[in-house]
């Protein structure tokens, strides 16, 4: 087997390399993101969810408790900090979302990254392979072994098919990955609207208004 995977990539050539180190880095970072996503999934169960809401709904204080662990305690106390001792509004609550934004969308630009290098890889080690092809073709001495063709054209093909294999395994988790972190901002984003609401029940209505 062993033997069967050296020759796979001494007949693709150089660029079986990138894309090797590419597909290590995309296994580690979809695991990561894959145990970022499950704790989070927990933290921010329907219960906890409601919790929280019920908590920016009651107090301010209580809300932005300092225990308050996860993505979601981040969220609460970067809005109640933007606040500043101010009633909290949508600029706080944008930035508490801005805040956590970057723990949810952790290293999913470098695997978007690897999506579109891959294939990008592959297509060079088709040139290169169908260069070196051509080359013997063009060469003055008549080609007598065809084993040196052939090298070419496995090259071409072979990297090809790595790279299409890379971009297609990474897209699916990526997909999932960036789907989990868009509805987890959804769900932030409703605790700091009950939190918006807490502020605006707990105004004093205006003169004008008790007078009507």
């Amino acid at each position: 087997m062993l033997t069967r995977v050296t020759e796979l990539f001494d007949s693709a050539g150089w660029v079986a390399w990138p894309l090797l180190a590419m597909s290590v880095v995309s296994l580690a970072l979809c695991i990561e993101r894959l145990v970022f996503f499950i704790g989070l999934r927990r933290e921010l169960s329907s219960s906890r969810v409601a919790a929280a809401v019920r908590a920016a709904r009651a107090s301010r204080s209580s809300a932005a408790g300092p225990t308050a662990p996860g993505v979601l305690g981040e969220f609460v106390r970067s809005m109640h900090g933007a606040a500043s001792g101010v009633s909290v509004g949508e600029a706080a609550v944008l930035a508490g979302a801005a805040a956590v934004r970057p723990r949810l969308f952790r290293f999913l630009p470098t695997l978007s990254t690897v999506i579109t290098a891959a294939p990008m890889l592959g297509i060079l080690g088709t040139v290169t392979g169908i260069i070196e092809s051509f080359g013997l073709l063009g060469s003055a001495e008549a080609v007598r072994d065809t084993t040196a063709m052939a090298a070419g054209i496995s090259e071409a093909l072979y990297t090809t098919a790595f790279g299409l294999t890379i971009a297609l395994v990474v897209l699916f988790p990526y997909n999932a990955f960036r789907g989990s972190a868009d509805r987890a901002l959804e769900i932030i984003e409703t605790v700091g609207a009950a939190a918006i609401e807490a502020e605006a029940a707990s105004q004093p209505a205006s003169p004008s208004a008790s007078n009507s």
